[in-house]
């Protein structure tokens, strides 16, 4: 009876290796469980497959949504989840019988995308890093959000458990520096990868699903107060230029000549009468008025109509002072108090504008905004 019993989980222990070393083996690392909207998978080999439910991730992937949502889940368990205008590369995921051995690295590129890790402990937290083009993320958690403009800023809040409490610890970092955020809906901005992430501050009245990707365009006012905090600091350091010697300065005792390579062109070297003063205005008026028939046939064929407007209206808004009209297809922003700003686009999408001048602060989207983001601050 006891050798049957031995027998039975040796061949049970054998069957359950087989099976973790078969799923590391097989193509597929996880899969899409929800879609909604548009959302893509591009493979390593370039190629483009639609990414619904049932649609199985690959290494190397990249996930991307325009106006739609994806949530995937690895074969440990983990879940990604991607909001709207989310693009994320799937680096390096692979699972071995060992834990300690196993490897999960992802790049959070641009937008909004939340990451939990799994819980049947096949990859240790330690071999966890997810990286955004500011900043590395250690794991030591097991939820939080990232948020990531094009500029590659990147807001990351960790997010507490389903009782309310911290869901761990992540390490947030740079070659600047590295913060901890161990409470619930603890943030940190990055602005650069050359800049310190910001002291870390708690965020008040936010749930995890009002996370999104205008967090960026108008942060929390913990996270905005930190950044202020930072650029004051960095503000008082002093960064060297005192520690110049001028007297040392010797540039004036070169001549031009010195600086220039052998065979370096200069504008002493043009010839201005070697031009050719016979070229045809009427060849020039024609190109221009192809080339003009051509942006308004595209404009025409994916212009963008009159868009629909939020937080401001056609012709003169008096709050913000702007002048918001169509003009040869595409949308016009014009305000011209202390100054000019002028904007004019010319594709579709949505667009936010997020303007702080003296007198207004405010936002205005076009046809949902999200698609293109300008950030306007202008002060006397």
């Amino acid at each position: 009876m006891l050798l049957s019993r031995l027998i039975k989980k040796t061949l049970l222990a054998t069957v359950s290796t087989f099976l973790l070393i078969g799923s590391v083996n097989a193509e597929s690392i996880g899969g899409v469980v929800e879609s909604t909207g548009v959302g893509s998978l591009e493979r390593e080999s370039k190629q483009i497959v639609e990414g619904a439910v049932g649609t199985e991730i690959q290494l190397n992937d990249t996930a991307q949504t325009a106006k739609g949502r994806m949530l995937i889940k690895f074969l440990d368990d983990a879940e990604l989840s991607l909001i709207e205008h989310t693009k994320v590369y799937i680096d390096k995921i692979y699972y071995d019988p060992d834990p300690s051995k196993s490897k999960m690295v992802m790049k959070m590129a641009l937008g909004t995308a939340r990451f939990a890790s799994g819980r049947l402990g096949m990859v240790d937290k330690s071999n966890i890093d997810i990286k955004t083009p500011t900043a590395t993320i250690a794991v030591r958690g097991t939820d939080f959000t990232t948020t990531i403009d094009e500029l590659g800023r990147s807001l990351v809040i960790l997010l507490p458990d389903e009782y309310g409490a911290p869901s761990g610890e992540i390490v947030v970092s740079n070659e600047a520096g590295s913060v901890t955020l161990s409470q619930a809906y603890a943030a940190t901005m990055v602005s650069s990868i050359s800049t310190m992430p910001t002291q870390t501050v708690v965020i008040d009245n936010i749930t995890s699903n009002t996370i999104d990707n205008m967090f960026i365009v108008n942060p929390p006012e913990e996270v905005a107060q930190a950044i202020e905090d930072q650029r004051a600091q960095e503000a008082r350091f002093d960064y060297g230029k005192l520690d110049a010697d001028f007297l040392a300065f010797d540039e004036l005792d070169k001549d031009y000549e010195d600086y220039l390579e052998e065979d370096d062109f200069t504008r002493l070297d043009y010839d201005a009468l070697g031009g050719d003063f016979l070229v045809d205005l009427l060849d020039i008026i024609e190109e221009l008025e192809r080339t003009m028939g051509d942006l308004s046939d595209r404009q025409a064929s994916t212009g963008m109509g009159k868009a629909t407007l939020k937080g401001a209206t056609y012709g003169l808004n008096n709050d913000s002072q702007y002048n918001i009209f169509n003009e040869d297809g595409g949308l016009v922003f014009y305000r011209d108090v202390n100054g000019v700003i002028s904007l004019r686009f010319l594709s579709g999408g949505g667009i936010t504008v997020d303007t702080e001048v003296d007198g207004y602060k405010g936002i205005i989207t076009a046809d949902g905004g999200g698609d293109i983001v300008v950030v306007i601050k202008q002060s006397n």
